[in-house]
């Protein structure tokens, strides 16, 4: 199962309210921005309670290779990262990561490009 599978499974079975789950994936699927982040701003807002992740949630995202940073953590990698292109040019063209974020979810998901 892909990562975003995955974190949509999670998510979903988080969830506590079915209808409210229904009409909040209605609406995502009928967005622009089919993403994961889009998708948890609209669980976020249809949800009448906060999704509570058990200590065995956690351990699971982790054995199945899911790394969590802090954010100072992950600000610090995206400052080298952008500090790395600034030296390089080396980056990943539009094009090839619109190909790929299109294809996810989709029978036909290609590798994230690197």
């Amino acid at each position: 199962m892909s990562d975003i599978r995955q974190q949509i499974t999670l998510q979903l079975d988080a969830y506590k309210d079915l209808q409210a789950l229904k009409s909040a994936v209605s609406e995502w699927i009928n967005q622009s921005d089919v993403t994961l982040p889009t998708l948890e701003k609209i669980l976020a807002a249809h949800s009448p309670v906060d999704i509570d992740y058990t200590e065995s949630d956690w351990e699971n995202l982790h054995q199945a290779g899911f790394a969590f940073n802090t954010a100072e953590a992950t600000r610090e990698e995206d400052l080298q990262r952008l500090q790395n292109y600034r030296e390089t040019g080396n980056g990943i063209p539009h094009e090839r990561f619109s190909e790929w974020l299109s294809s996810v979810g989709t029978d036909r998901e290609q590798p994230c490009p690197n």
